[in-house]
């Protein structure tokens, strides 16, 4: 069964495996130490291994929005990114937050179907954020 919890600064391991394991750019380890501890990152585990992540800022100091979503891939389509988003979605309600926000790369057809399944709505693009040239689509979802 998969658990979430805070993560904490001790954590950076396990950011750091989850992120070696999908091949992607490592967190930076300030990064995870300042999210854990502000309380804005939560850690998926399977019988007390850590799986997976979610850790999110506030876009224009009080909206809150995802920032990165990742999941080994052997626990992929199995629940663990919806569980990570449930656990942020009620921590989000519980500060009295209406809504949250997300986005990813236009051409990310996995995260778009993933997202809109979980009840985002797309609200618009923006071009030039990166350097790969795929406009960056954001989502939003209401809570209240």
């Amino acid at each position: 069964m998969i658990a979430i919890r805070e993560a904490v600064a001790a954590d950076i391991d396990a950011v750091r495996r989850v992120d070696a394991s999908l091949n992607q750019r490592e967190t930076p380890p300030e990064i995870v130490r300042s999210t854990a501890s502000d309380g804005r990152l939560l850690i998926a585990l399977d019988e007390d291994e850590p799986i997976g992540y979610v850790r999110w800022q506030y876009f224009w100091d009080d909206i809150p929005q995802c920032v990165l979503v990742r999941v080994m891939p052997s626990y992929q389509r199995r629940g663990a990114g919806r569980e990570l988003y449930r656990a942020l979605e009620e921590r989000l309600r519980a500060s009295g937050h209406a809504f949250w926000i997300s986005s990813l790369e236009e051409d990310n057809e996995r995260s778009r179907l993933f997202h809109e399944a979980f009840g985002f709505r797309r609200m618009g693009a923006l071009e030039g954020l990166n350097d790969s040239g795929v406009r960056e689509v954001f989502y939003r979802k209401g809570i209240a």
